[in-house]
């Protein structure tokens, strides 16, 4: 019987983070207990109501809870322009949805959940750091109850089109990340780079996915407003979803350890590396590219399999 992986699952969902979700929603090795709504990529409300629209797909019934809207920071950035105002492309959800979200605050939630099951959850945190804060401000003990951390976002080193970059989940909350990295919890960051730069879907690529199954349809009508920016090439990033299976597939991905400094004052949202082997910090430094996608892909086809009868999905992926 394979190892399950109980998490918590903090997400801006988003293009990216929605292809991730539906994997690990249908993976028997991630036991997710509970689903917090970040404000990251677009509106809040709509991210919150994506989430609930995915689990509708699936019929899947696990908690959700909408995160805090105001930011510690003062960045109000978004990023509408590639996920589009509704944050799935150019697929349009439905208004309203049968699942709905918790009415119970963000760190209160996350915080009954890891009380409940003291050093066995990780955090799988895909967007900006807001919530995470705000539970360990509210609940100081909460560090000591967390396993470990898994982050997507970061960039110490830049990424090929653009070496200065500065990730958009620490530049749009960059105190707030703070706060995760004093904490000292054992953190596992997946940087920008590594879904841009070394494990991105190519054109061609994009349409093998479209052609798979009618799940493969709907991801490749996400992408269509996706495409990253500053690349000669058509290439989609796999920040969110990569990032995920490092905790199923540890050995497809190089780290090396660090100890993390974020700048919150002049560069802000700039991260730094100071690499030792004693830091908190395990960075992914590179990634088989080939085996991850070939997992991917794999799994691709066998979401094929599952019974959909949502008929909101089924009709928007008629037309």
């Amino acid at each position: 019987m394979k190892k399950k992986f109980k998490v918590i699952v903090d997400t801006d969902p988003g293009v990216d983070d929605t292809n991730a979700l539906i994997y690990l929603l249908n993976d028997p090795q991630f036991d997710i207990k509970l689903f917090t709504i970040a404000n990251g990529n677009i509106n809040i409300d709509h991210a919150t109501r994506n989430i609930c629209h995915i689990l509708d797909i699936f019929n899947k019934d696990i908690p959700v809870v909408k995160g805090y809207e105001k930011r510690l920071g003062n960045n109000t950035e978004d990023a509408t322009f590639m996920h589009g105002k509704e944050g799935l492309g150019n697929y349009q959800p439905p208004k309203t949805t049968k699942h709905k979200p918790k009415k119970v605050e963000a760190a209160d939630a996350m915080y009954d959940i890891l009380k409940q099951n003291p050093k066995e959850v990780t955090l799988i945190v895909l967007g900006p750091h807001t919530n995470v804060a705000h539970l360990l401000m509210k609940h100081p003990d909460s560090k000591d109850l967390i396993k470990n951390i898994l982050m997507m976002g970061g960039a110490p080193n830049g990424k090929r089109s653009d070496p200065n970059h500065k990730s958009f989940n620490i530049r749009t909350d960059a105190p707030a990340f703070k706060i995760t990295v004093d904490s000292k919890i054992p953190t596992i960051m997946c940087p920008s780079s590594i879904g841009s730069d070394e494990s991105y879907f190519t054109e061609s690529q994009v349409e093998e996915i479209k052609n798979t199954n009618i799940i493969g349809k709907f991801l490749a009508k996400t992408y269509e407003t996706y495409w990253e920016p500053g690349y000669k090439d058509k290439r989609i990033t796999t920040n969110d979803i990569v990032t995920a299976y490092y905790l199923i597939y540890p050995r497809f991905y190089k780290t090396k350890r660090a100890d993390i400094e974020v700048d919150t004052e002049k560069d802000i949202g700039k991260t730094f590396a100071h690499y030792n082997k004693k830091g908190t910090f395990k960075i992914v430094v590179g990634v088989k590219r080939n085996k991850i996608q070939k997992m991917l892909f794999k799994k691709l086809k066998e979401l094929g399999k599952i019974e959909i009868t949502d008929k909101t999905f089924l009709k928007n992926m008629e037309s």
